[in-house]
């Protein structure tokens, strides 16, 4: 399946950090052997990368492909474009894996700048994330809000459309006015998440009528936060997945995790499931 996160306006919505933690959590509430595939199809100082990578980790991944002129998406789409045969074996040797090679981050890579690799994209997108479909069980793409060619293939070939919605009234209005066809395969996410906010999740179910399984928040958390900026992400949320109710992130816990679930049954419901 293909499932691409947006936000209609840029810089507030929390895209690449909503995607990073529901990509996480769903691997972690996975029973299967599903693999999920992420990406992005722009470059960006934070990146997905940045959130599942310690500063460590990437400088190894750095001193490891030092001797590639290009890796990742850029080197698969360079595979694509020479008509190279290329294995399963050799997608994931592209990418970085985490948590038991369930999960695969295939970073941009290597191209000398976002011109050239939307370039590539706006050409290629398509059959590049059908292809990644065969590898992986879903693929996840982090698309830029930035009118981009290439964003609006991702969208329309997505299965599902990830909306990534702030707490601001005129973002939302603009969202709800605009993009009706986004709507009908939408799920909807509220990353940094202010309860104190008038526009609670309740009140902006109801302003807009969206079904309340379709909506759900990641709060605002300073330790989130931090995992992020530290490239720890994964390792924050295994040390807090079982917390206990005194634990000051139980209550964030609690919420991402019901995030993750509402989106594994929309999934069901866009993949033909009950």
């Amino acid at each position: 399946m293909k499932v691409a996160f947006w936000s209609n306006t840029r810089g507030r919505s929390c895209v690449t950090s909503n995607l990073a933690c529901i990509s996480v959590l769903s691997t972690l509430s996975s029973s299967d052997q599903r693999r999920t595939i992420v990406l992005e199809n722009h470059q960006n100082i934070l990146n997905l990368g940045n959130a599942l990578f310690s500063q460590q980790s990437r400088q190894e991944v750095r001193e490891n492909k030092s001797y590639q002129v290009e890796y990742g998406l850029s080197r698969l789409l360079r595979s694509m474009e020479e008509g190279e045969k290329i294995s399963e074996n050799t997608v994931l040797r592209y990418a970085e894996n985490f948590l038991g090679k369930k999960l695969f981050y295939l970073p941009a890579g290597g191209t000398r700048n976002q011109e050239m690799l939307e370039y590539r994209l706006e050409r290629d997108c398509v059959r590049t994330i059908k292809f990644l479909e065969q590898y992986g069980d879903l693929v996840l793409v982090d698309t830029a809000a930035a009118p981009l060619a290439s964003s609006r293939k991702i969208l329309r070939q997505a299965d599902l459309v990830v909306v990534n919605l702030s707490q601001n009234r005129q973002m939302l209005d603009h969202f709800f006015r605009n993009y009706s066809e986004i709507r009908k395969k939408a799920f909807y996410l509220i990353g940094n998440y202010d309860e104190g906010s008038e526009l609670t999740r309740g009140e902006v179910i109801k302003r807009y009528e969206i079904p309340g399984s379709q909506l759900g928040i990641i709060p605002h958390n300073v330790q989130f936060s931090d995992a992020l900026s530290d490239g720890e992400l994964i390792p924050f949320l295994l040390r807090n997945y079982h917390c206990g109710e005194s634990d000051c992130n139980y209550h964030f816990m609690a919420s991402v995790k019901e995030a993750a679930d509402l989106f594994e049954r929309q999934l069901a419901l866009a993949n033909g499931g009950d």
